[in-house]
C-alpha cells in the first residue's frame, strides 16, 4: 500500500506506467484517486500517472483541519514530487483542486511544468466566496439524516450526464466513504483560507489549461480561472456537467495530449 508521510499525515498514492514526463491527477470533493481511470488507462502507455488520495478522503489521514487541508495536501503533494516522482510533471486537478493547485504553483518546485484545471471554481471574487460559504452553511444546519440526503442528491445532480454503471462507479462510491459535514467544513473555510492563501497571488509562471462543462464552471464566466491566467488554453465542453472527464473520457484525454504537445511534454 504506496503511502507518503507527511508530518503525521499518511498521503496514499499510486503510480502507474513509466515514462520521463509524470501526470499528477488531483481529484475533486467527495472523490478518490480511482475517479481518473479512464486517463490511466490513456496515458499510462507513455506517461508515469501518479494519483492521491486528498486528505480528508479515500485511503488517506482524515484527522486534520478540513478548513486549512488544502494547504496541507499541496504541502504533501509538492513533497511526493520532490521526493518520489523526481522527474518534469504536469498536475491536474478536478474541481475543490481549485485550492491546490494554486498552492502548488505557489511552491514552485523547478520540475511543475504545467497545470491543468478541470472545472476549478476561481475564488478570487467576494461573490464567489460568499455563495460557497453559504452553500456549506446551508448544508451543515441539516441534520445528519438530511445532510446524507441532500449530499448525495447535490452530488448526483453534478453527474447527470454520466450515463453507465461503470462510469458511475468510478464517481459516486467515494463520496460515500466521506464524513460529510468534514467536506462542507472544508467548502465553508473558503473565505478564511483565501485570506491566508490569495488564490490572485499565484504566479503566472506555467502553462496552464482550463477546461469548463457548460453545466458547471463554464456557465458563470466570473467562476472561471481564466480570469487570472489570461493567457490559459482554454476549452469549454458543451452538453457537459462537472464529471466530463469521465462522460467525455475520450475528448478530454485528446485534448490534454494536445495541450502536452504545445508544451513539449511528450515522451
Amino acid at each position: 500500500m504506496p503511502i507518503y508521510q507527511h508530518r503525521h499525515l499518511n498521503l496514499y498514492y499510486e503510480t502507474f506506467g513509466q515514462g520521463p514526463v509524470a501526470l499528477l491527477f488531483i481529484h475533486g470533493l467527495g472523490g478518490d484517486g480511482r475517479t481518473w481511470k479512464y486517463q490511466i488507462d490513456h496515458f499510462a502507455p507513455n506517461y508515469e500517472i501518479v494519483t492521491v488520495d486528498l486528505f480528508g478522503h479515500g485511503r488517506s489521514s482524515r484527522d486534520l483541519d478540513p478548513e486549512m487541508a488544502p494547504r496541507t495536501d499541496a504541502e504533501a503533494i509538492d513533497a511526493l514530487a520532490r521526493n518520489i516522482i523526481r522527474k518534469p510533471y504536469v498536475a491536474v486537478g478536478h474541481s475543490f483542486a481549485s485550492q491546490i493547485l494554486p498552492e502548488i504553483i505557489k511552491l514552485a518546485y523547478f520540475n511543475l511544468r504545467a497545470a491543468v484545471f478541470v472545472d476549478c471554481t476561481y475564488q478570487g471574487f467576494p461573490e464567489i466566496i460568499e455563495a460557497r460559504m453559504e452553500f456549506a452553511r446551508s448544508m451543515l444546519a441539516l441534520d445528519d439524516a438530511q445532510l446524507k440526503i441532500e449530499t448525495e442528491k447535490w452530488y448526483r445532480n453534478l453527474m447527470l450526464d454520466i450515463k453507465t454503471p461503470d462510469d458511475e462507479s468510478l464517481i459516486f462510491p467515494s463520496l460515500l466513504n466521506c464524513d460529510y459535514r468534514w467536506l462542507f467544513r472544508s467548502v465553508g473555510g473558503c473565505r478564511e483560507f483565501n485570506r491566508l492563501y490569495p488564490p490572485q497571488d499565484t504566479p503566472d509562471i506555467l502553462p496552464v489549461f482550463v477546461m469548463e462543462a457548460d453545466n458547471g464552471i463554464g456557465a458563470d464566466f466570473q467562476k472561471s480561472w481564466v480570469n487570472h491566467f489570461k493567457s490559459a488554453e482554454y476549452y469549454l465542453f458543451e452538453n457537459a456537467y462537472h464529471f466530463f472527464f469521465v462522460s467525455q473520457q475520450q475528448k478530454f484525454s485528446q485534448l490534454l495530449s494536445e495541450f502536452l504537445e504545445k508544451c513539449r511534454l511528450t515522451p
